[in-house]
């Protein structure tokens, strides 16, 4: 039994020395916030609509968008509110008050402009025609998670 563990202690100790150098890469990745509350209790959009859940049956969809300094989303709506966060970059929200919902065809103009710079945190405006840009001196990287409706659309656009 001696010899058994003896020759078990040496294959263990010639394996441990015959291994490969193994490269490891370390990636620094600086991330823009800290561990902690983002955005506060809220029940109330930047535009001043107060929050509520949808009728049907409840369903949370993710979105993390990325954006190139001067990228511009075209008009557009959101049927229900998001929980957004700004990681990188700057957002820049022009508003659109005026135009009824249904007027997918119409001019629009812009009645307020909003911007949301890194770690913004804030709900998302619904049933309000808006487009949304990159206007800071990066790329814009963004994350939205609406608070919708199971199989309807979160987003529609303008023609």
């Amino acid at each position: 039994m001696r010899y058994v563990l003896l020759l078990l202690s040496i294959f263990v100790f010639l394996g441990c020395i015959q291994s490969e150098n193994v490269t490891v890469e370390k990636n620094d990745v600086e991330f823009p916030f800290t561990n902690g509350v983002s955005m506060e209790e809220t029940s109330v959009d930047p535009m001043g609509n107060v929050f509520s859940y949808p009728k049907g049956e409840a369903g949370i969809t993710g979105q993390t968008a990325r954006w190139e300094k001067g990228f511009e989303s075209g008009w557009h709506y959101h049927p229900y509110t998001g929980v957004a966060y700004v990681i990188q970059g700057e957002l820049t929200v022009k508003f659109d008050e005026s135009t009824p919902l249904e007027d997918l065809d119409g001019e629009k103009t812009v009645t307020k402009e909003q911007v949301f710079g890194p770690g913004s945190a804030f709900l998302g405006v619904a049933n309000t025609w808006h487009k949304s840009s990159s206007t800071g001196n990066e790329t814009l990287i963004f994350q939205v998670s609406w608070l919708g409706e199971k199989g309807q659309p979160v987003k529609v656009s303008s023609n």
